[in-house]
């Protein structure tokens, strides 16, 4: 029917790659100074740094698509099947309800007052707020926000309906056994773990 939707925050990206050069400048200036030795001592805590700001705020995201909606939290991603799915509430950030309960949405937090207000004008002129690309290619977006994702995903559920793709939909999850699917970050969250570990060795061996 459409591209898939690809949601994250330009933001959180542009903040990962400061965090991820000011560990190497930081890791260069310990080499010069004290020798290769001390910074491959200091590595582990400025890696946990940096990976801790990567999961906060590159990782997280939203994957708009016809199969089903994707949301990719810090500690876990979320596999929404579109029969699974019972609508969204844009709050302090974006709520999705399923037939499994609420997932809620790290990288869609509320957006600005003045964005809100935009928001309001265009829905004043009867402007739809939210559309279904085009074509095959992903379409990213770096402006993740609880309207702009809502939105989204309103109307890509809107389409799949008027299209006849959600006929019998409830039937299908039940015969099928269709529920939301949710996958831990195990790798993740064990290199954050053995980095925390190595770094509580480095600074109480000072």
């Amino acid at each position: 029917m459409g591209a898939t939707q690809e949601f994250t925050s330009g933001y959180g990206r542009g903040l990962t790659v400061a965090a991820g050069a000011t560990g190497a400048v930081a890791l260069g200036a310990v080499a010069l100074q004290d020798g290769a030795g001390e910074a491959l001592r200091v590595l582990p805590v400025v890696a946990l740094v940096v990976l801790v700001v990567w999961a906060l705020f590159w990782r997280p995201g939203v994957e708009v698509a016809d199969g089903e909606l994707v949301v990719r939290n810090v500690l876990s991603t979320v596999r929404v099947p579109w029969p699974t799915y019972r609508g969204v509430t844009r709050g302090w950030s974006l709520v999705v309800h399923t037939t499994e309960g609420d997932v809620q949405v790290f990288a869609a937090p509320r957006s600005s007052a003045t964005a809100r207000a935009v928001r309001r004008r265009r829905a004043d002129d009867d402007r739809p707020t939210g559309t279904v690309p085009a074509g095959d290619r992903p379409v990213r977006s770096y402006g993740a926000t609880a309207e702009t994702v809502g939105d989204a995903v309103e109307a890509r559920h809107d389409a799949l309906v008027r299209a006849g793709h959600l006929d019998g939909a409830e039937r299908l999850r039940t015969e099928h056994g269709l529920r939301p699917t949710r996958q831990l970050h195990v790798a993740g969250v064990g290199a954050a773990a053995l980095l925390a570990a190595a770094a509580v060795a480095v600074l109480v061996t000072g």
